[in-house]
């Protein structure tokens, strides 16, 4: 019955939101496009954008920022995302600031007080304000970035067990996402567990599923680790 269920709800979805579900990030991206879905382009420009920041890919990450400013955002989004693009630049304090001048929804202001937590060195208020957000997601996509700044927020506290639980399950439940991989190598390597880091990096690096941004993230890790 259940399976049943399931293929009844997938002939309501798009070819976007099909391949979206299966992590072809480009092709959904390109679907919702053509079929003028503009909340679907939305939320996968949303998804290389937090790639991209994560990653510290600045120009891209720009570039992202300036293709969602075409499209109807509250402001506080821009401003949440252009703090972290300055802390990418090399500005720290002003990231800071401006993190903490973020006022949308509370999800959003309590990601934002999780980031600027984690920029001044506060990672167990960080990991505070990380877990309140994951309560106020309203989607799952939501869910996902703050348990994903949860699980990286955790490795600086030293509580490895809890982060690699939270990365394992993202990476087993969000196909085409590189960075819980990410978040995992950088649990092992925390823990000296350096063949285990390099194991994981190595085949985000070479995996097909997986974008530019995130690979080339991987990339730079193993310099670090080689």
């Amino acid at each position: 019955m259940f399976i049943n269920l399931i293929l009844s709800l997938s002939m309501f979805l798009s070819s976007g939101a099909e391949l979206e579900i299966a992590g072809d990030f480009v092709s959904a991206g390109n679907a919702y496009y053509e079929d003028i879905d503009i909340s679907g382009e939305a939320r996968i420009l949303c998804r290389f954008l937090e790639e991209a920041l994560y990653a510290g890919s600045s120009a891209h990450a720009f570039d992202l920022i300036m293709q969602l400013e075409q499209l109807p955002f509250e402001s506080c989004y821009f401003d949440f995302w252009y703090a972290r693009l300055s802390w990418n630049c090399g500005m720290p304090q002003y990231a800071c600031a401006a993190l903490d001048d973020v006022a949308g929804n509370s999800w959003l202001q309590s990601r934002a007080d999780g980031l600027a937590a984690q920029f001044r060195g506060n990672a167990a208020e960080a990991v505070v304000q990380f877990r309140l957000s994951l309560s106020l997601a309203e989607s799952a996509r939501q869910r996902y970035y703050s348990a994903l700044d949860l699980s990286f927020a955790l490795i600086q506290t030293g509580e490895y067990n809890e982060a690699e639980d939270i990365a394992l399950y993202l990476a087993g439940n969000f196909p085409g996402e590189s960075l819980p991989f990410i978040s995992l190598a950088l649990n092992y390597q925390e823990q000296d567990r350096f063949g285990e880091a390099m194991s994981i990096l190595q085949s985000v690096y070479s995996g097909d599923e997986f974008s530019f941004i995130g690979k080339h993230f991987a990339a730079l890790l193993l310099e670090d680790l080689e």
